[in-house]
């Protein structure tokens, strides 16, 4: 709720990756919806179950809650591709679907893929997809992306769908501002460091002269909720130390956000094997891992969460984490019910 005791008005959103089984991806869907999220959002990652299969299964198990692929590329799929199946998506699930884009990574190398000029991909990749869904010819011969003449050989539902940029760069940032109906932050917690990307983004605002209602600021958050608070640093403590070494030598954020490293880990840089992350895993501060994720019980992680949001937020997604023997859905309803009803803003 707000401050002045009025509901709280974030929009809510739920993230789930592709490792979990459909089945339990669909439940985890009806749920989200049965407790007033707003999004569904589910990976679309390399050699992982096929994101838009899953997300039509959950169309047609679900009434209200908007899906999207979160996020999709525009390298390893076409943006062509990705507006048919966008498009075909808005059908199945009767206007519901939206779009997430991000540079991407998994699977590139095995796929041959060098992920080139992103800014330049991702204003091309827009077009090409809002282009499409008008149902007109599209022909773009771009920097990164090239179409001669396409055309969807069906009308689809709408011809505008949301599109949602994700990015911890700024100039990404930029870009969402000028072209983009929405922007995910992620992997920070710290007011100061959403208020970089905000700057960035209402730079872009500035440039198209458009105002800031036209754009939705979400904040992606990792959590891991459980009453073994102890248990539930262990685990974000890894997923922070694997998700930092994957991402050697771009750290570079790290130092705008005012996060430093230890000399130790820093050594372990662009390995990631299960052992190297067991020792980072060990060797990270918590300090850091608490500016990037939410961990502990309720309490603990409310208390997280309050000190993350800045008034330009309008969205939250959650990517659950269990401590091994738990389930994600105890993790999204407690976020849900007993994290998010403690939070002001």
């Amino acid at each position: 709720m707000t401050s002045d005791g009025s509901d709280q008005n974030l929009s809510l959103g739920v993230l789930i990756y592709s490792d979990r089984g459909i089945a339990e991806t669909v439940e985890l869907a009806k749920l989200s919806e049965s407790l007033g999220c707003n999004y569904f959002w589910y990976t679309d990652v390399r050699f992982a179950r096929e994101c838009y299969v899953v997300l039509g299964s959950i169309a047609s198990a679900t009434k209200n809650i908007l899906l999207a692929p979160g996020v999709t590329d525009p390298y390893s799929r076409h943006p062509a591709l990705t507006a048919v199946a966008i498009a075909t998506l808005d059908e199945m699930s009767n206007g519901r679907a939206v779009l997430g884009l991000g540079v991407g990574a998994a699977g590139f190398k095995e796929l041959g893929i060098t992920p080139v000029l992103p800014i330049a991909a991702m204003r091309e990749a827009i077009a090409v997809f809002r282009g499409l869904l008008t149902g007109n010819e599209v022909t773009v011969e771009g920097k990164v992306i090239s179409l001669e003449g396409g055309a969807l050989t069906f009308e689809p539902v709408r011809s505008e769908v949301p599109v949602f940029i994700a990015t911890h760069g700024f100039q990404m940032s930029k870009l969402a501002g000028r072209i983009a109906d929405g922007m995910w932050i992620a992997n920070t917690l710290d007011p100061r460091a959403f208020q970089l990307y905000v700057d960035k983004v209402d730079e872009g605002l500035g440039q198209e002269n458009r105002p800031r209602e036209s754009i939705e600021l979400g904040l992606r958050i990792e959590a891991c909720i459980s009453s073994d608070s102890e248990a539930a640093k262990n685990v974000m403590r890894r997923r922070v130390a694997g998700r930092i070494l994957g991402q050697y030598p771009h750290w570079d954020y790290l130092a705008k956000t005012g996060l430093t490293l230890p000399d130790k880990f820093v050594a372990l840089g662009g390995k990631k094997t299960s052992d190297v992350i067991g020792e980072a895993s060990r060797l990270i501060p918590m300090e850091i891992v608490d500016a990037m994720v939410l961990s502990g019980d309720a309490d603990r992680v409310a208390e997280g969460l309050q000190r993350a949001i800045h008034p330009r937020m309008t969205q939250l997604t959650l990517r659950p984490h269990a401590v091994p023997g738990e389930s994600l859905s105890n993790v999204v309803t407690t976020f849900v019910d007993d994290v998010m009803s403690r939070i002001t803003i």
